[in-house]
């Protein structure tokens, strides 16, 4: 390729930072496949297609995901992952994993580093990973989550070139369902703030009135200050897990708000999208982003799902993490979509008085009848 276009096309690639978690790095000139943040990309909607990746235990059965973009290649790689396997909803596999690519697509194991990243202490399960990056240090963050028989603990690893990682470092920790699904955002100013759920009082089963959503402020990531509340409510629903990310380039805060119906429970959630001016006060859109019965793979749960919006094309990838009944038990899988943000706004903003899913038939009803042995084994998770 000429130097001329090569250049070009390392300027476009800085052009996406678009959030606090998105580091500065230099402008190195290189080629990498089609992605989200290019132009050309605002015209095109992709719809959800399940990811192929390959787990530590096996399955290939992952959930929770999370993603960070750089704008030039880190360390060899653009994008980077973090999610856990979760075979037919087995807690003991449910590991924080590492993985890199050049694409929303390409997800492979860390170079030089063995999966999991982190195990749980005896007793106890891990759980909802969250990555991001301090520009200061020059160093990958991924905050997990240890629940035990009586308390919910937050753990920092870090690295500075995605090879070799710290010791795990407890930072943060609450009653038994009290930090459920933590949202990490370095701010632009270089403090922290965190998002997490309390369901404390209800578990899985929980009512709308027994679910706290909270956040919690930093100056360094690792010492957190008490907890605050947010004003979140999703119509009809109860929150249940979240991704935050603050959008730079249009000075707010967005979610994706995985909600399951008022008086149901966890294993019936749907992707809902909401957004906010200061991150704690939201308004959430009326219509699921992906609802169970809408995507195969998904039948039966659409679960914590992940996003970016790339501000050079005005478009949104998002990773969504779900899934389907097979044979009495879950099977999990992830998936990668991309919206131009007009569409993904035009989908959400959709009326939908009832807050009710529209994609489920009878047939998907009746469907749901006969899988009640893998919902009552998702929901003995959150006793």
């Amino acid at each position: 390729m000429p130097t001329r276009i090569t250049c070009a096309l390392a300027i476009l690639l800085m052009a996406c930072h678009s959030s606090p978690d998105e580091p500065e790095a230099p402008l190195v000139p290189e080629l990498v496949q089609f992605d989200d943040s290019l132009p050309g990309a605002a015209d095109l909607v992709v719809h959800p297609a399940t990811l192929t990746v390959r787990t530590y235990d096996g399955s290939d059965e992952m959930v929770h995901p999370d993603a960070l973009v750089f704008p030039t290649a880190w360390h060899g790689s653009r994008f980077w992952y973090v999610a856990t396997p979760y075979p037919r909803g087995n807690s003991s596999f449910e590991n924080p994993s590492g993985y890199s690519g050049s694409s929303s697509d390409d997800w492979t194991a860390l170079p030089g580093v063995a999966n999991p990243l982190a195990m749980p202490v005896s007793a106890a399960y891990l759980s909802d990973p969250d990555v991001s990056f301090d520009p200061v240090l020059g160093e990958l963050r991924v905050y997990y989550r240890q629940t035990t028989a009586d308390s919910d603990e937050l753990f920092l690893l870090t690295s500075r070139t995605g090879s070799d990682w710290s010791v795990p470092q407890l930072v943060a920790h609450d009653v038994k369902f009290g930090l459920i699904s933590p949202a990490v955002v370095r701010m632009p100013d270089g403090a922290w703030r965190m998002w997490t759920v309390n369901a404390n009082n209800g578990g899985c089963k929980a009512r709308a009135t027994g679910i706290a959503l909270t956040q919690r402020r930093s100056r360094n990531g690792r010492k957190w200050s008490d907890a605050e509340p947010v004003a979140l409510v999703v119509p009809h629903h109860v929150p249940w897990h979240w991704d935050v990310q603050y959008i730079s380039a249009r000075k707010e805060y967005w979610a994706l708000v995985a909600a399951f119906p008022d008086g149901t429970n966890c294993s019936h959630s749907s992707v809902f999208f909401a957004h906010s001016a200061d991150g704690t006060t939201w308004t959430t859109s009326p219509t699921p982003l992906l609802e169970p019965g809408a995507f195969a793979p998904m039948r039966d749960l659409v679960y914590r799902s992940t996003f970016r919006y790339f501000a050079a094309s005005d478009v949104v990838t998002v990773w969504f993490s779900g899934a389907r009944e097979e044979k009495g038990a879950f099977h999990y899988s992830l998936a990668t979509a991309r919206y131009p943000r007009a569409e993904l706004m035009r989908r959400v903003e959709a009326a939908n008085p009832d807050g009710l899913a529209r994609n489920v038939s009878p047939v998907d009803v009746r469907h749901r009848a006969e899988t009640d042995p893998a919902r009552a084994a998702f929901i003995n998770a959150f006793p």
